[in-house]
């Protein structure tokens, strides 16, 4: 069924369904086997891609399939549009395919890349690591949610302890809904209040059991899959518009019992595989071993420039960091940037050759965060380390990415993802707020003077003074910001000079200073008087 990391076109069509790819051209039969997906846009220079799925976006021509089976390409996949095919029609690209003997796939119109991209990856992401145990893969359990689909009445998805979505049905005409629908494209059920509840109770359960929240999606029914009384996962089946068959309790039990054994492989080579890439990954980080042999199991090349993202939320979540990078190598294998991702230490790490400060790197780092936020909640942030010149220097870059994540963690920073170089003033504010926080005495004199003065006597020389701060001390920038005329503002100055030496430089930054970071290390203290 499948063999180092790759399906079979029959198992990648089968699981996909109709709905989603089509075959055009078979010159090689279903049994050719394919890899990872690659998103290559038509016209384009292509190097080499041996086993890979090439999903051409734009108007491919018949020079685009000689291309891709030039590079050792095992299929392509190409946009339907209706009747009229792709560029001119499928009879031109279908005659290219078979004389090159390559497979040629159509995409669904309605089928956006990135999602096709995602479904491939989903596939292959559960196949792989089960790729030396035997029948016991992916496949079947594909296959299994089609039979439990087919017999009980309603969409079908397997999923693990995590709420990843293992497999799931393709049976034709079964509605689905939107929390399905984003579980099969995201590869894990997106979050919702209710879910922690729901999943409880059939974890609690040895029988099917009914889940009506969130209310706002279609009812189903799950079961815990086990072995040996361990919980492995569950599996869940819809019900749309006409009841589910009266036995599927019973079905969906015979079901749990098949799944087993499948879960219980699954997740003992998949765990291993993720313990073994992550391992390593921490060796290339902290510089231990043969790191030019990690290198290179990585797909990067010794010698060439690599950078170090971190990302997190800040709370060292194990779990939340292993998933986070899940999304962020499935968003840089998508857009063909190389590299090694993983979880270490609670965040997520990657080792990618390119530079900190490609504007593609940081634009797709960003939009991964929006997604992770969204399936994880929280505020994820990216820190990124200058670029090295060789993976030997790796462990400098990791520690920068992790202090330029600290930095956009705290509450200094603003947007989503950072660059070690451009956060100096960012950590700088920081350590002074770490030194404050151990010695609460330096957020006194002579800030405190003036906040004591405004309590007493009901004035606000505190918030003119921070106005005239941010103002960089212009008096009718200052006096327009607090809506008074500048003499006014003249006027307290000079009795706040009275009480601390404005005309000190020294006392000014101190005061920005505590101006500054007083807010943040006492939030609730109301310094405006």
């Amino acid at each position: 069924m499948s063999a180092n990391g790759r399906v079979t076109l029959g198992v990648l069509l089968d699981s996909l369904g109709p709905d989603a790819v089509t075959a055009i051209c078979l010159p090689g039969g279903r049994q050719v086997l394919v890899g990872a997906p690659i998103i290559h846009g038509a016209g384009e220079p292509l190097a080499a891609a041996e086993g890979a799925l090439l999903l051409v976006t734009g108007r491919p021509d018949p020079a685009d399939i000689q291309q891709a089976a030039a590079a050792g390409v095992a299929a392509v996949v190409v946009r339907s549009l209706g009747t009229a095919g792709v560029s001119g029609g499928f009879p031109a690209l279908a005659e290219a395919a078979g004389a090159a003997g390559i497979a040629l796939l159509a995409a669904a119109p309605d089928l956006a890349w990135g999602q096709l991209y995602a479904l491939v990856d989903a596939l292959l992401a559960v196949v792989a690591p089960a790729a030396d145990l035997g029948e016991t893969t992916a496949a079947d359990l594909f296959a299994l949610a089609n039979q439990v689909a087919a017999r009980a009445g309603g969409a079908v998805a397997i999923e693990d302890l995590a709420m990843r979505v293992l497999a799931y049905s393709t049976v034709g005409g079964q509605r689905i809904d939107d929390l399905r629908r984003e579980g099969i494209l995201g590869r894990r059920v997106p979050e919702h209040p209710t879910h922690a509840e729901e999943y409880a109770a059939v974890l609690r359960s040895d029988e099917a059991v009914w889940s009506y929240e969130p209310r706002e999606y279609l009812p189903r029914l799950g079961i815990a899959v086990r072995a040996g009384g361990e919980a492995l996962g569950s599996i869940w089946v819809i019900e749309a518009d006409t009841p589910l068959e009266p036995d599927a309790p019973r079905i969906l039990a015979e079901a749990a019992r098949n799944a087993a054994p499948h879960l219980a492989r699954i997740n003992l080579a998949a765990d291993e595989a993720r313990r073994t890439r992550d391992e390593w990954l921490g060796w290339l980080l902290r510089g231990v071993g043969p790191v030019g042999e990690l290198a290179t199991s990585f797909g990067l090349n010794p010698g060439e420039p690599v950078v170090v993202v971190a990302i997190g939320s800040g709370d060292g979540d194990v779990f939340a960091a292993g998933h986070a990078g899940d999304l962020l190598r499935t968003a840089y294998a998508a857009y063909r940037i190389r590299g090694v991702v993983g979880a270490v230490d609670g965040r997520a790490y990657a080792v990618v050759a390119a530079d900190s400060t490609a504007p593609a790197l940081r634009r797709i780092t960003a939009g991964t965060l929006g997604q992770i936020e969204e399936r994880l909640g929280g505020r994820w942030r990216a820190g990124m380390g200058r670029t090295v010149p060789s993976v030997v220097q790796a462990p400098l870059s990791a520690r920068q990415a992790a202090e330029a994540l600290r930095a956009m963690c705290g509450p200094f920073a603003t947007g989503t993802v950072g660059g070690y170089e451009e956060l100096s003033a960012t950590l700088f504010l920081q350590e002074v707020a770490a030194s404050m926080r151990a010695k609460p005495e330096l957020l006194g004199e002579p800030l405190s003077v003036l906040a004591e003065h405004d309590a007493r006597h009901s004035t606000n020389w505190v918030h003119s003074l921070r106005a005239w701060t941010a103002a960089h001390y212009d008096v009718s920038k200052a006096a327009e910001a607090l809506s008074v005329h500048p003499n006014t503002l003249r006027y307290r100055l000079r009795r706040i000079g009275e009480l601390v030496a404005l005309d000190d430089p020294d006392v000014r930054l101190v005061l920005a200073l505590q101006l500054r970071l007083g807010p943040v290390l006492r939030p609730s203290t109301n310094e405006d008087g």
